[in-house]
């Protein structure tokens, strides 16, 4: 398989682990489990999970020197501050504010990748990029309604997309010489489970959560969701580089409606599937200008 083909299916992939986590985080929210808890549970259960098959595998091959540093901080700005910034501002913003701090990431990844020298900024991947966005831009709106909320909560979910956009830069600048995709999968796992259950324990989350039976078959689910999305999380990261991983999000979104709509039956409006053809396109056209100019 060439390097663009497998760029294009790690894509898919992982834009099919994002829709199913968002399925499976609605079913444990309404199971008495908070979204801060699945988050946790994801990674936590990441970290076990991988964990146990490199135990297994016995493969005698040792982690790279620095990758408990590298977890700790990929954990922290890719996962543990963004997630705890949106889910904490989601009781005081609108669901559109929280739902667009998803949306900024690729920009900003993109524009932070030219900066860094590790991608040519090209017109056709800017256009394609700019394209996806408008995209998700209507999409939130056209399902979440008005952007609103409470001035600080809603500076304080628009810094996620931030973290979000520095920890991909973070991750492949620092990426430990000799380090495969399993090895960061684990470390950046456990580094998010760390700052997370701190999070959760300093803020009393865990007294707050009681899922039922159904809210812990989802927690339990997606740590195993979460074991096999962490390892093609960093297979198309080193594959198809670091601006074609930030549009797993809109693979993400997208996926998320044909999911919403065959599993749970929902409903959308056309401007709802006129926003996911936006996005769809904007995609498409964003890695067929990378092909073109050799961008990595």
């Amino acid at each position: 398989m060439s390097e663009s083909r497998k760029a294009a299916t790690l894509l898919v992939l992982n834009g099919a682990v994002i829709a199913a986590h968002t399925l499976l985080a609605k079913g444990a929210n309404g199971s008495g489990a908070s979204p801060m808890l699945y988050a946790l549970a994801s990674a936590a259960g990441a970290t076990l999970v991988l964990g146990l098959a490199r135990l297994l595998s016995r493969t005698g091959r040792p982690l790279p020197r620095g990758i408990a540093l590298y977890g700790l901080i990929a954990g922290l700005i890719s996962a543990a501050i963004p997630q705890t910034l949106i889910y904490s501002a989601s009781a005081y913003v609108s669901a559109a504010v929280a739902s667009l701090a998803y949306a900024f990431p690729t920009p900003l990844t993109f524009v932070l990748a030219a900066l860094f020298g590790l991608e040519r900024a090209s017109l056709g991947r800017g256009i394609g990029i700019a394209v996806a966005f408008g995209g998700a831009v209507l999409l939130a709106l056209s399902r979440s309604g008005n952007l609103s909320g409470d001035g600080l909560w809603v500076a304080l979910a628009m810094l996620a997309p931030f973290s979000i956009a520095f920890g991909n830069i973070y991750r492949t600048l620092y990426w430990p010489p000799g380090a495969v995709a399993f090895d960061l999968a684990l470390a950046t796992s456990a580094g998010a489970a760390l700052w997370l259950g701190a999070a959760l324990a300093l803020s009393g989350g865990f007294a707050a959560s009681a899922p039922s039976p159904t809210g812990l078959a989802c927690l339990a689910a997606a740590a195993l969701l979460a074991s096999f999305g962490n390892i093609i999380y960093f297979e198309l990261q080193k594959t198809g580089g670091i601006v074609s991983f930030s549009q797993i999000g809109y693979a993400g979104a997208v996926l998320g409606l044909f999911g919403g709509f065959l599993i749970l039956g929902e409903r959308y409006t056309v401007l709802t599937w006129a926003a996911a053809l936006v996005i769809a396109l904007g995609i498409l056209v964003s890695e067929i200008a990378k092909r073109r100019t050799g961008s990595s």
